[in-house]
């Protein structure tokens, strides 16, 4: 019999499916859920120690005699403190040792409720690192505790062997309950290096490379691994990375329909390189697919990051090791081709009113070649990814916190240790946080900021009536509080050219893309409902549909009429 508290099954599942069967017990009641589900479970091999203070020396003996991580488990209240001895003994001397400890749910920790002291606050030379799980009551709190277990698990026997805590809150509600049902099925993550690399076997599968923000990898393993797999490598603007295999698919994930995309472009295996993405219909069709799929990280530090709640593998070694040493095989060609079809045949030449999107439309095909790009958070990130840059152009967002805060700077320090030019696309509320930085005394001739003053936070009012959209304005907006951006501009030596219509724009353009003997900042006057409106037209003029659905729907609209 196990525990109904799903945190406790979680548990005990992934501890069978790591293969820790050597388990040293402490009595207790917070615990005893978990213990009578272990002890009536065969795969583990149990061993009873009253004392924690012993129990945890005790563990250290079995691993020096077996070379296995051993799990510990003990109740609330004082009991974690009494591991505290043994642990330290344990991280001096690199021992794999997992202290399962139980606790109180978090609302009663300091809150003169019976053993309910705070349970992770050990000290840093007893154990590696604590994780505390959640308290398991709907879909994302599983996937959350999934991940933590995993994680927690393979902390011991990363690089150098090391304690680890988990703690596990309980509510006393379920001290006694118990289910007869099977443990649940879990996902687990397991890590590799290299030396595993030749027994990767991808014969008919669907290969996705994602490539998150690169700060310089060289894409030559990634084209051959690519070329030999028939793999898709998606990127974006943040990517920096574009070849014979590179689709850009944001525009096309933005219009497809769940559904659809699990059908026709959900990968068997998902490999992804590189920092974030900043590409959220890209994450939303990942995250929520109902298709199955497997999602392999490559990362030299061997982090465990679950963006898309499918990880099963984290391979920790470099790009290079990881592309080079993957044997070809005989995967899906049309799956590529099935990505291209799409994303060749984007139309994102259409009339567009005075807006970000129109700054986009006509700079993507002119920015010189090895220019530096750096976009705000996130409208100007948001529409940029829907347009294809021709030329090779290194671009950069502040996507590593994901914050509004520090674009400008970013660009600047970027700017000042080159001669290429160097563009910022910035909205009013980004540029209002980060406007002190016009005054940096290096700034070179070769900046060029593109404000678009859309006045206000353009990311919240994509949506609702206008009613609605004055009510987002006064708070949530921030509307109102910036102007221009014309005195601030001049006084630090800019060339400012202010641009209040579409005329305007298309005949000042072109000066953005030339020599000057000062900054320019270039200022974009318009509105939501003008940046509203250009966003819908790209995605009205770019329908992912068939010409089966299209014929379908026709038939469909005439048969409706008809009838």
């Amino acid at each position: 019999m196990y525990s109904n508290a799903k945190n406790v099954q979680i548990v005990t599942a992934l501890l069978k499916e790591h293969g820790i069967n050597q388990m040293v017990i402490s009595p207790g009641g917070t615990n005893a859920p978990f213990v009578k589900g272990v002890q009536d479970d065969p795969f583990f091999t149990l061993y009873s120690v009253v004392d924690e203070r012993s129990a945890l020396y005790f563990a250290i003996g079995i691993y020096l005699a077996t070379g296995k991580p051993v799990a510990m488990c003990c109740t609330s209240a004082q009991a974690t403190r009494n591991y505290v001895p043994g642990l330290t003994e344990a991280f001096y001397k690199h021992v794999p040792i997992l202290a399962i400890t139980f606790s109180k749910h978090p609302q009663y920790t300091g809150q003169d409720y019976m053993q309910a002291p705070n349970q992770t606050s050990l000290p840093v030379d007893a154990v590696r690192k604590s994780f505390s799980l959640p308290y398991v009551s709907n879909e994302h709190d599983r996937l959350h505790c999934e991940r933590l277990v995993n994680e927690a698990i393979l902390e011991m026997t990363h690089i150098v062997p090391a304690p680890v805590q988990l703690n596990v809150p309980m509510l006393d509600t379920e001290l006694g309950s118990y289910t007869d049902d099977a443990l649940p099925r879990v996902k687990v993550i397991r890590r590799f290096t290299k030396d595993f690399l030749a027994n990767i076997n991808l014969d008919g599968k669907k290969v996705l490379v994602v490539v998150g923000e690169n700060c310089g990898y060289d894409d030559n393993a990634v084209i051959s691994f690519a070329q030999k797999n028939n793999a898709a490598i998606y990127v974006n603007q943040l990517s920096n990375m574009r070849n014979d295999y590179t689709v850009e698919g944001n525009l096309i994930l933005s219009r497809m329909t769940q559904d659809d995309f699990d059908k026709t472009l959900c990968p068997d295996i998902l490999i992804t390189i590189g920092g974030q993405t900043g590409d959220y219909p890209l994450y939303h069709k990942l995250a929520e697919a109902k298709c199955e799929y497997e999602h392999w990280r490559i990362s030299a530090g061997g982090e465990i990051v679950d963006t898309y709640d499918h990880l099963t593998r984290v391979y920790e070694c470099s790009l290079d090791d990881f592309f080079n040493g993957v044997n070809g095989t005989d995967s899906i060609d049309e799956y590529l081709t099935t990505w291209k079809s799409y994303t060749d045949n984007y139309n994102t030449s259409i009339d567009l009113p005075l807006s970000n999107a129109l700054a986009a439309q006509q700079l993507c095909d002119n920015i010189p070649e090895n220019s530096y790009v750096n976009f705000a958070i996130l409208n100007s990130l948001r529409v940029w990814n829907l347009f294809h840059l021709k030329n090779r152009v290194n671009c950069f967002c502040n996507v590593g916190a994901f914050g509004i805060d520090g674009g400008m700077s970013t660009f600047f320090g970027q700017s000042v240790v080159t001669n290429e030019l160097c563009y910022m696309v910035i909205g009013d509320l980004a540029f209002l946080y980060d406007m002190n930085s016009l005054s940096i005394r290096h700034i070179k001739n070769n900046a060029r900021i593109i404000l678009v003053n859309n006045k206000g936070g353009m990311e919240f009012k994509y949506g609702g009536s206008t009613a609605e959209k004055q009510s987002i304005d006064r708070y949530i907006a921030a509307a109102g509080h910036f102007s221009d951006a014309d005195g601030w501009a001049v006084a630090n030596g800019f060339k400012y050219i202010p641009v209040k219509t579409k005329e305007e724009f298309l005949s000042n353009v072109d000066v953005l893309n030339e020599s000057s003997d000062a900054p320019i900042l270039m200022e974009i006057f318009t509105d939501d409902e003008k940046e509203k409106i250009a966003y819908q037209s790209i995605m009205k003029a770019n329908d992912y549909r068939t010409f089966a659905d299209k014929v379908a729907d026709r038939f469909k609209s005439k048969l409706k009429k008809f009838l």
